[in-house]
């Protein structure tokens, strides 16, 4: 009879947890960068679960700017408007290298699950020697 309790309730709880990964949402954050104090940058920002479990990859893609600059970014948690804190370990942002038709893209693999709320955004930096001047930023949004 014990036994019999166990087996049931091992089974259950694997079919819940198949059921649950069946009706998992897909998350995915999106949004726009636009240039700041002068600046022509335009461009997106995406973030989205990695390739491995409890990943998280950020892609961010713009044109409009100098180039031959290098542009340390990052995706922060937090609007522009509020800033926060860099999102994961900041070693995984490598700067943004703008090519000579004024683009830049790059991705960061951020070790951490994909968050599924929250506020964050993208900055775009001067410089690796000026990190306080922000020339450009955007805002992700949750999408389903």
């Amino acid at each position: 009879m014990k036994r019999t309790v166990v087996v049931g309730m091992m089974l259950l709880m694997l079919s819940t947890s198949m059921a649950y990964g069946e009706v998992r949402r897909h998350v995915a954050w999106d949004g726009m960068v636009m240039g700041k104090s002068g600046s022509k940058i335009r461009g997106v920002i995406a973030m989205e679960a990695g390739t491995t479990v409890g990943t998280t990859s950020a892609v961010v893609k713009f044109a409009g700017d100098i180039a031959g600059a290098a542009r340390p970014w990052h995706v922060h948690i937090g609007s522009c408007a509020k800033g926060g804190a860099v999102l994961g370990d900041a070693k995984a942002y490598r700067p943004l290298r703008v090519n000579a038709q004024g683009e830049a893209d790059g991705k960061a693999v951020l070790r951490l699950a994909l968050p599924d709320s929250g506020e964050y955004s993208v900055n775009i930096h001067e410089s690796a020697t000026n990190m306080s001047k922000i020339v450009a930023c955007g805002d992700l949004l949750l999408e389903d």
